[in-house]
């Protein structure tokens, strides 16, 4: 698979809503993965934006998330997906998160 963008991101998790910093991966074909770290051995979970992506949201949308610690709202992205779940990410810059 043909890589597009990857690096680190914060991600909540979705039973306690803590920050954990994961490494991500987006391919060509909508794929967006997260491992554990840049090594990319041990992938802790996958979400195909292409077909499984309702909606995202970025910054200000985001009214019920509270930003990890010493990023800004603006960082902020969620993933609504078609079954109702989220995921909710965090960019280290505003820059990233575009």
């Amino acid at each position: 698979m043909a890589l597009v963008k990857s690096g680190w991101l914060w991600r909540q998790s979705s039973i306690l809503r803590r920050w954990k910093r994961n490494w991500f991966v987006l391919y060509l074909d909508g794929s967006l993965v997260y491992y554990h770290d840049e090594t990319q051995r041990d992938m802790d979970g996958r979400i195909h934006v292409k077909y499984s992506c309702r909606d995202v949201r970025t910054g200000r949308e985001c009214r019920d998330v509270q930003p990890p610690e010493g990023k800004s709202r603006e960082c902020l992205l969620t993933i609504v997906l078609r079954d109702g779940s989220k995921t909710t990410l965090c960019a280290e810059s505003e820059d990233d998160a575009v």
